[in-house]
């Protein structure tokens, strides 16, 4: 077990690995008031993409799980849900997140996870929608090539049957990968040119979109930035969350100000993280492959 299975899932995402999808986890304007993972799988939907049953690869903390199964996720609503993760500690906290105690159990409670490599997928085929979302830069990279994503594309045409769909989620571009230092690991950026080369050799068919285009989100939008929650942090208890800029100089109206919270639009280059060179609306994209 590798030193991030023994944290918390809540303080991995609030603090190390903190993800477009955490951020959003909530209802949010910006997403005309669904939860990432409802405006995920409802813009997925929206592409001509269904399915009964979904695989999950890297679920983190189960939000886009349980947005499917208690959100409205359009087809994918109540779906069968499989999640694949090396990590038990996420894999238990998936769990509980999709099936609480108190949440009666039926025909429609179909979540199951499943301990394993992405790149080594524990299926002889696969019929539905894989889903990867804000997962493949944790994946290797060799020599200026992100093999770890390719080889997962190469996976993914393996065991896809005809009619099936992934949809890979990241940040990165046309561009050689770059390394992301997150103190506890390296996050690799993705060149999505060496990835559409990869499903073209492999006889999948590749469209690349950016994500706030596929999740339908208002870009202007204003909200706590990543940079501005850890600021806000060292003197106040408060939820990771992009929560809208009314609402948190409502709360804390004095340290709004005496920390010159900047709250910047969703789609500002400053929007995540103000240290980053680029922001959501210019680096993330979302790989869309049909078998």
């Amino acid at each position: 077990m590798s030193l991030l299975d023994r944290l918390a899932p809540r303080r991995r995402f609030d603090e190390i690995e903190c993800t477009i999808s955490h951020l959003l986890r909530l209802p949010h304007p910006a997403l005309q008031g669904r939860r990432y993972g409802e405006a995920l799988l409802q813009g997925i939907a929206a592409r001509g993409i269904e399915a009964g049953h979904v695989l999950e690869i890297g679920g983190g903390a189960g939000h886009i799980a349980e947005a499917a199964w208690r959100g409205d996720a359009g087809p994918f609503t109540q779906a069968r849900w499989t999640s694949l993760d090396l990590s038990p500690a996420l894999l238990h906290a998936q769990r509980r997140r999709v099936l609480e105690p108190s949440q009666p159990r039926g025909p429609h409670r179909r979540w199951s996870g499943v301990r394993a490599d992405a790149l080594e997928l524990p299926f002889r085929k696969f019929t539905g929608l894989i889903l990867a979302n804000e997962v493949i830069a944790d994946l290797p990279v060799e020599n200026g090539r992100n093999t770890g994503a390719v080889g997962l594309v190469r996976e993914l045409a393996r065991v896809l049957t005809p009619g099936s769909a992934a949809v890979l989620t990241e940040f990165g571009g046309d561009f050689d990968p770059g390394p992301l230092d997150l103190g506890e690991h390296v996050e690799w950026s993705i060149d999505f040119r060496q990835l559409r080369a990869a499903a073209g050799d492999c006889g999948l068919t590749a469209t690349e979109i950016p994500l706030h285009e596929l999740l339908k989100a208002d870009l202007s939008v204003r909200c706590a930035s990543y940079t501005d929650l850890w600021r806000l942090r060292r003197l106040a208890r408060c939820d990771v969350f992009a929560a809208p800029a009314d609402q948190v100089r409502r709360r804390f109206p004095l340290l709004s100000r005496l920390l010159a919270l900047e709250l910047p639009e969703i789609g500002s280059p400053r929007w995540p993280d103000a240290t980053a060179p680029a922001g959501f609306a210019q680096l993330f994209r979302a790989l869309i492959l049909r078998k």
